[in-house]
């Protein structure tokens, strides 16, 4: 039977020129995902998870830049107010994973309208 992997309650020491990392209040170490509030400056040395009005703010900014995309025929050019409102409001992991779910739902989208087509085998 494995054995469970068990947290350490106290902070960590620093190893070799690695800051220690500082527990919250839960007594585990803060991890930081590089969110950007559209009224502050970016944080880039120093990232915390995003609260729940950033997320709304993140998540508002993604609608509108999906629905900007929609009505222009996915014309990047007639969006790109709405682009940058949308990359500075969320954290650049999430902007990642949302381009590429938005990716994702248009082929699934295409798969369900159209069906599988399997290309051709090349006569050689």
């Amino acid at each position: 039977m494995p054995r469970a992997f068990r947290l350490h309650p106290t902070p960590l020491k620093a190893l070799d020129g690695f800051p220690a990392a500082h527990p919250s209040a839960s007594g585990l170490p803060r991890y930081t995902s590089g969110f950007s509030h559209p009224h502050r400056k970016r944080r880039d040395t120093k990232m915390s998870a995003p609260s729940m009005n950033e997320r709304k703010v993140c998540w508002n900014a993604r609608d509108e830049y999906w629905k900007c995309l929609d009505e222009n025929s996915e014309d990047i050019t007639k969006c790109e107010k709405y682009k940058g409102t949308f990359e500075n409001a969320c954290p650049q992991q999430w902007v990642k994973y949302f381009n590429r779910r938005r990716e994702y739902l248009k082929y699934k989208a295409l798969l369900e309208t159209e069906g599988f087509k399997p290309s051709e085998p090349n006569k050689s």
